[in-house]
């Protein structure tokens, strides 16, 4: 009778200790997922961008590439894809953008965006930006030289 109970209660632990093992691996699977959610890196597509209140042509179907050398493009249709480097503080949700290279359009080389981002729960990224003499826009909307784009993830 007790090697009955001792078994008994060798199962259930061995039950219990495999199904921790398997909760805790799911979590540990999750957290790259989440991880990766909340960077920039990846490949974007922008699904709005309005400036002063209306749609912003030059950027409806693009894609928007961040890299993890800190590099970005913007691929626009049918014109020449705009390259730069990026930095953000993921504390203050501040990002900029420095245009690089001959642009046959603004932003010239050397032109920064300042802005502001934040993730949506839906996989998108919203970029609130000053594309001009405006400081760094303090809550996301859009008036004169305010951009602010939509993007969802690509890959």
């Amino acid at each position: 009778m007790m090697l009955k109970l001792i078994q008994s209660h060798t199962i259930s632990i061995t039950k219990l200790t495999a199904l921790l093992s398997l909760l805790g691996a799911f979590a540990l699977a999750t957290i790259p997922q989440i991880a990766f959610s909340q960077t920039l890196e990846g490949n974007w597509s922008v699904e709005e961008a309005e400036r002063e209140m209306r749609p912003n042509q030059e950027f409806l179907g693009a894609s928007v590439i961040f890299n993890a050398d800190l590099t970005f493009s913007i691929q626009r249709l049918q014109r020449t894809p705009w390259r730069g480097t990026y930095s953000i503080d993921p504390e203050s949700g501040t990002i900029n953008l420095t245009f690089r290279g001959r642009n046959l359009t603004p932003p010239t080389d050397g032109t920064v965006w300042e802005g502001i981002y934040r993730f949506g729960s839906d996989d998108t990224l919203v970029i609130n930006t000053a594309t001009g003499h405006d400081a760094r826009p303090l809550e996301f909307m859009t008036g004169y030289d305010l951009t602010m784009i939509t993007l969802r993830r690509a890959n």
